[in-house]
């Protein structure tokens, strides 16, 4: 009897990742958050990364001048250092930013463990 071969079973692996979010909140909503951004990334650098580009562009977000200030010196003066030295410990942190008539946006980056599945591999195929 014939059978035919059988296909890898699908595999499954634990990782660190860096659970990347930020959250815009209003009184429209009654400061319930809304979700902007969410993703997973695989170390604190590409975290730390992510939020100094979206501050560079947050001008866009009707910053006034001293929340456009504060944003600018996090990204390029160096206030990131000590976030990316908190990913490294293992300890989360974020950012906040004032916008305009009460509304508030934050990044949050927290490390975390996720599972990361394999999909099985077909067998072969026969001539």
């Amino acid at each position: 009897m014939r059978t035919s071969p059988q296909a890898a079973p699908a595999e499954a692996r634990v990782e660190r990742g860096f659970r990347f979010e930020v959250l815009r909140y209003s009184p429209a909503t009654n400061f319930v958050p809304e979700p902007v951004d969410l993703r997973v990334l695989p170390g604190p650098r590409e975290a730390i990364r992510v939020i100094r580009v979206q501050l560079r562009a947050s001008h866009v977000l009707g910053l006034n001048p001293r929340e456009a200030a504060r944003a600018l010196y996090w990204a390029d003066q160096g206030g990131w250092v000590q976030a990316l030295g908190a990913l490294h410990r293992g300890e989360p942190c974020g950012f906040t930013l004032l916008l305009r008539e009460g509304r508030h946006i934050e990044w949050h980056v927290r490390p975390l463990l996720h599972l990361t599945l394999t999909p099985p591999t077909p067998p072969p195929r026969a001539h």
